[in-house]
């Protein structure tokens, strides 16, 4: 008997990757719950590489209809998680400004989730699938967050609560910017998994955190 006989949902290769990049965001808290904020940067990018690739994969893959609109509800509801949850938990948890961490927080949260409603109602409407996203997708927050954190404990341990506070506020007003931003290609899909790849490797040789 088939899976679905039992549980409600689809379940098929096309939503593994979203859902182990959801399963990589919750890790990342766990880590920083108990300040392993390093290990958590690594399990960021993680979930950020399996966003990355995961509407790759899921076109490359034979669905119907009803796999098709189950995963583009599953990915906006994972990048919540991922994206939206995440980076707030982080903001809240790690800024050095005491209950004003709520603000950036907020903002970011609210921006991200509107973001991720514009698109979601485009790609219901088949109108997200053109050459350019309007505004800048939830995504990029898996590596400026753990870039700026590697690059932060480099130059200076505790200057990464700093950098976070300008990416914070900069993605927030990104997210809802009304202009149009071009898809990555191929070689940007390289580019970035390439650059994921150094960030883990900066990071996993950091000798803290």
């Amino acid at each position: 008997m088939k899976i679905k006989n039992y549980l409600i949902g689809e379940y098929d290769k096309s939503v593994i990757l979203t859902y182990l990049g959801a399963a990589f965001a919750l890790v990342a808290i766990y880590c920083t719950l108990r300040g392993q904020v390093r290990l958590a940067m690594m399990a960021f990018i993680l979930s950020g590489i399996c966003d990355l690739f995961d509407g790759v994969v899921a076109r490359s893959l034979p669905r119907t209809p009803e796999q098709e609109r189950f995963g583009i509800e599953i990915d906006s509801l994972c990048d919540m998680i991922s994206f939206a949850a995440l980076p707030a938990f982080l903001l809240m948890s790690q800024l050095a400004l005491g209950p004003a961490n709520l603000l950036p927080a907020i903002i970011y949260v609210l921006a991200a989730v509107t973001r991720l409603g514009h698109f979601n109602r485009l790609a219901k409407h088949d109108e997200g699938s053109g050459q350019y996203f309007v505004g800048v997708p939830v995504t990029y927050g898996a590596l400026c967050f753990p870039l700026s954190y590697l690059l932060g404990q480099w130059l200076a341990p505790g200057l990464y609560t700093w950098l976070w506070l300008g990416i914070a506020f900069l993605l927030s007003g990104l997210f809802v910017w009304n202009q149009p931003v071009p898809k990555p290609n191929k070689k940007a899909y390289l580019a970035f998994a390439l650059l994921a790849i150094l960030s883990l490797i900066g990071l996993w040789v950091l000798p803290y955190g």
